[in-house]
């Protein structure tokens, strides 16, 4: 059953972002079905953009074009054009208007929105969107997210992936919400005008009436992002109305805190491992010590050894807080952080000595696509390789063992109570060089981010 659309841009300034978004949903938006309805908030250039606007969609049967007395703000305008402007039962998609829309979009998410009942609001993927950002915890943080990154990550990943995720509260930047729901519920609360955390709201007091907010990940909708509050006023408001929000509801930040570490797919919380977006291979070290303010043997020879390693690898290490000073100073080329401080994933953490301890395996297991317990031998044999050919052992590192997807999703499904619910998924399943690459290839047929003729090189000297 098709279920039609009002898709609702609110406009406030911004006219280059605007035309772009429109011109993306008269290419995207069935028109025989589903209905646009922009609303000028009488922001800045309010004039020129009504030019410009009813320019654009000239000769676009669905599209309409409405203009504010005055101006509402975001939430206000909002209001008015679902309460009062549209005059169909619909379900209502929200849009901002720095967005850019892709094909499909409105029939993954109404599919997955009419899939339950007990299903209240939905919002796709993104390049900014927090929690729904793709990917969201971030090999290399200072790349961000572009959209073609984005866009690559979600191309390889979304079939290895569920159709949603039920999530705390959907993302207003795009969210589709069921019409049932807002004759009941209304929309959004003047208290959070002129805008800033109203949607986490309205998902959350639906969610009170049994009523569930979701994430569809087989949808992705690009978003620029901070266009209608900026700098310090935009924390003001963030700052002012997360008050409100944890106050209305108690449970929302321990909520968030759950999707993010526990509740999400293994394949969406290493997304940015699978999908690799260079060829450098991503270390993490974790150190314990001995229990004497002091690094092991072991801690200390893997270490010095890193220390050394050149080529394509980065190496992180973390360390107690009490330790993190006298380390970083005996081994400055590596990059430090508190274990407690650590955000983030890595291809690969290559553990000193014996298997991790449950304090280790907790980190490892939302941080690390796979690790590996490695002794004095392995680590010398490990340092040989990278003085010898520092692009082979990059390889032989990312390739170090096989990623069994549904032995990640399992143990993620069965043991969530536990800190080390990943536990095994990341073991060790051949001897550390013993014929590394022929896992190379280890989500066919899904790339691994490696030109085809370096692997072949290094499959060639390994046989």
């Amino acid at each position: 059953m098709t279920h039609p659309v009002t898709i609702v841009v609110p406009v406030y300034g911004d006219l280059e972002s605007l035309t772009t978004c429109v011109s993306s949903l008269i290419a995207n938006v069935d028109q025989s079905v589903h209905r646009v309805l922009l609303v000028n908030d009488s922001g800045p250039e309010a004039d020129a953009i009504e030019t410009a606007l009813r320019r654009q969609i000239d000769g676009q049967p669905a599209f309409r074009y409405e203009r504010n007395p005055s101006n509402l703000g975001f939430v206000g305008n909002c209001n008015r054009a679902v309460l009062e402007l549209d005059d169909t039962d619909n379900d209502i998609l929200l849009l901002n208007s720095d967005t850019l829309t892709t094909p499909g979009f409105v029939e993954v998410l109404s599919t997955v929105l009419h899939s339950s009942d007990e299903n209240g609001a939905v919002c796709p993927r993104s390049n900014n969107a927090t929690v729904a950002s793709l990917p969201f915890a971030l090999r290399d943080p200072s790349v961000g997210r572009p959209m073609e990154r984005t866009a690559a990550v979600h191309a390889a990943l979304a079939p290895l992936l569920p159709s949603h995720t039920y999530s705390p509260v959907a993302m207003g930047f795009c969210i589709l919400i069921k019409r049932e729901l807002i004759r009941r519920f209304g929309l959004f609360d003047e208290t959070f005008a002129p805008g800033y955390g109203e949607e986490n709201d309205f998902c959350l007091r639906i969610g009170r009436h049994g009523y569930r907010s979701m994430i569809a990940h087989g949808a992705v909708v690009y978003h620029l992002g901070g266009r209608s509050f900026q700098g310090a006023r935009r924390e003001a408001l963030r700052s002012a109305h997360e008050k409100i929000i944890v106050s209305r509801y108690p449970e929302y930040t321990e909520a968030v805190q759950r999707y993010i570490y526990i509740d999400r797919d293994p394949v969406d919380v290493f997304a940015d491992a699978l999908v690799p977006g260079d060829e450098v291979a991503r270390v993490l070290i974790p150190v314990v010590g001995d229990g004497h303010g002091h690094a092991t043997a072991d801690e200390t020879a893997l270490l010095r050894a890193a220390g050394r390693w050149s080529g394509p690898v980065r190496v992180t290490a973390v360390a107690p807080a009490a330790m993190l000073r006298g380390l970083a100073r005996a081994h400055p080329s590596l990059a430090w952080r508190r274990d407690d401080h650590v955000s983030g994933v890595w291809d690969l953490a290559l553990l000193p000595g014996t298997e991790p301890d449950a304090r280790r395996r907790a980190l490892l297991n939302r941080t690390c696509l796979r690790w590996a317990a490695v002794g004095t031998t392995a680590v010398e044999h490990l340092t040989a390789r990278f003085d010898e050919a520092p692009d082979e052992a990059a390889v032989v590192l990312l390739s170090r063992c096989d990623v069994d997807l549904e032995a990640l999703r399992r143990r993620w499904a069965l043991e969530t109570s536990r800190p080390d619910y990943l536990a095994d998924a990341g073991s060790p399943r051949e001897p550390l060089m013993r014929r590394a690459l022929r896992r190379a290839e280890r989500i066919a047929p899904r790339p691994v981010g490696w030109s085809k003729a370096v692997v072949r090189q290094i499959l060639g000297r390994t046989g």
